[in-house]
């Protein structure tokens, strides 16, 4: 029997001390009657370049996906070790970019409830599926004594009954086995226009397309009584539209629709149009009643990151955003990388940190490389000097990313960011890290002002004389469950013990303050008695 249960996008709130609270957006989701919660989870953007912190990797990925249903964006799956446990992997059912595995040793990938891959996003713009390299081949030749060669054995998408967009790409496995005895013709949505198959040479699962009558999209077996509804995807139970396992374009409180429900109704008595209190924001493939915490609603409707032209940010009272259109020409913003004019640019250097001066929030994100420091004589770029840094110090907002690999050795902290109070995170560094500290020579973070990473990972590790990490009561600076701090060698804590205030630190009103660094103080975080 199906059953209609309740979601509630949650984030942490700051007024109720380690509580998790709903930010009221609930919405409706069909599943089976032994089902679990429904949730949603960013992806990554790695493609296939070595994790930045091997120590911390499989934590990363943990972290992400534990109890999550759909991912927003694409599921990376890469250099994981024969021994890795991945049981949080085991409830995900719809992935909106692609689906990576790949460099791995581990034998088994448990995406069994996988039902539909959406390929918004292709991997090297044409496939949904890339399964390559996950095993050694010489394994396969010579296995060591007493032991099975490691590697991915066999696929275990028995789920997987619809792929939107893209293709498949299933090469150098030297232990997978029967991927060549996959329909993939069944599994391909019939307007895929790139469903191509590159697949290195029992059928297990239900047919859900090529054995259907004529004119069935999809069906649950051959008769035309057994059509589904033309809203649904990956199959389906009934003919209805709330009977689809997966929804093609929109899921409306557990039905499938081809749009969501307009936010405004046109009133043909009065020849006016008026709020529809039935109205949705879309929100990937989903209706909602609101965004997201960190999305952007929009005046037609959907849930956005950045605003669309002659459009500003408005923050409400109750800490909701949305976009809203200028009614004179827009004020300057301080656009940062990966946005506008500096949309190619890698790092902040000599030549384009002028851009940071006087901004209080920079749309876009900040990133630190050895080049900001060192200098380009290619393209004339003189080397990024100390003192320059100080065109942060007004800065309170990223609406971005901070990713610092190379910092001056004479600073011996991030204090240039000491007003900095959000980093947003809603364009995550590799999909994953809002804030990523590494190989740095700093002994403390010095960002006194810092009160929020609404979105994504932190990362601090390989900085040998970084103290005071621990002092910060990270989980009340996050704004979701996935959220967490990385961290690996830093500074041991036993050799920070002389100068680590010993006190423990918690957002509050109080005036007392809580150290991050010796003779300093991090505003807003306070010494609990």
């Amino acid at each position: 029997m199906l059953t209609h249960l309740p979601l509630c996008l949650q984030r942490w709130d700051t007024r109720v001390e380690s509580e998790w609270v709903s930010y009221g957006i609930c919405l409706a989701r069909w599943t089976w009657a032994d089902s679990w919660l429904w949730a949603v989870c960013t992806g990554t953007d790695m493609k296939q370049r070595p994790p930045a912190s091997p120590e911390t990797h499989l934590d990363m990925l943990r972290h992400l996906y534990q109890g999550c249903q759909v991912v927003q964006g694409n599921l990376e799956l890469t250099y994981l070790p024969a021994n890795a446990s991945l049981s949080f992997l085991q409830d995900i059912q719809e992935v909106q970019g692609y689906v990576l595995i790949a460099h791995n040793r581990v034998r088994q990938v448990p995406l069994q409830r996988l039902r539909i891959v959406r390929g918004t996003q292709l991997f090297e713009d044409s496939y949904a599926l890339a399964v390559l390299d996950n095993g050694d081949p010489l394994d396969n030749a010579s296995p060591s004594m007493g032991s099975a060669p490691a590697g991915l054995r066999e696929l275990q998408l028995r789920s997987l009954t619809e792929i939107l967009k893209g293709g498949v790409l299933i090469q150098r496995n030297p232990q997978l086995c029967y991927q060549d005895t996959i329909l993939w013709k069944d599994i391909f949505h019939k307007n895929n226009q790139l469903a191509r198959t590159l697949v290195d040479t029992n059928r297990s699962r239900a047919l859900t397309r090529t054995v259907c009558a004529v004119g069935c999209a999809r069906c649950k077996g051959p008769l035309p009584t057994d059509c589904c509804h033309e809203q649904c995807a990956a199959g389906c139970t009934g003919p209805k539209h709330s009977d689809c396992l997966a929804c093609l374009h929109f899921n409306h409180s557990g039905i499938c629709e081809l749009h969501c429900p307009a936010l405004v109704t046109y009133n043909t008595d009065t020849f006016e149009s008026v709020p529809n209190p039935e109205g949705r924001y879309t929100f990937g493939a989903s209706c909602v009643t609101a965004c997201p915490y960190n999305y952007l609603s929009t005046d037609v409707g959907s849930c956005t990151l950045v605003c669309p032209l002659n459009n500003q940010e408005v923050t409400a009272e109750d800490g909701t955003q949305r976009c809203e259109k200028c009614s004179k020409p827009c004020a300057r913003v301080c656009y940062g990388l990966g946005m506008e004019h500096l949309r190619e640019a890698r790092a902040v250097t000599s030549a384009n940190i002028q851009e940071f001066a006087g901004c209080k929030k920079i749309f876009g994100s900040l990133a630190f490389l050895p080049e900001s420091f060192d200098g380009d004589p290619a393209s004339n770029t003189a080397p990024l000097q100390p003192e320059q840094l100080r065109v942060f110090d007004t800065l309170e907002e990223i609406t971005g990313y901070l990713y610092i690999s190379a910092w001056p050795d004479s600073l011996s902290n991030l204090s240039v960011f000491q007003n900095l109070r959000v980093i947003r995170g809603r364009v995550l560094h590799d999909g994953a890290y809002s804030l990523t500290l590494q190989g740095l020579g700093i002994s403390s973070l010095g960002l006194r002002s810092l009160r929020e990473l609404g979105s994504g990972l932190a990362l601090i590790h390989r900085n040998a004389r970084l103290c005071f990490v621990h002092t910060v009561p990270w989980g009340q600076l996050f704004r979701n469950p996935h959220q967490a701090l990385l961290h690996s060698a830093n500074r041991p804590e036993r050799e920070c013990g002389k100068t680590r205030p010993s006190v423990t630190c918690s957002l509050s009103a109080s005036t007392r303050e809580c150290p991050w660094d010796p003779g300093s103080s991090f505003l807003g975080l306070v010494q609990t008695t």
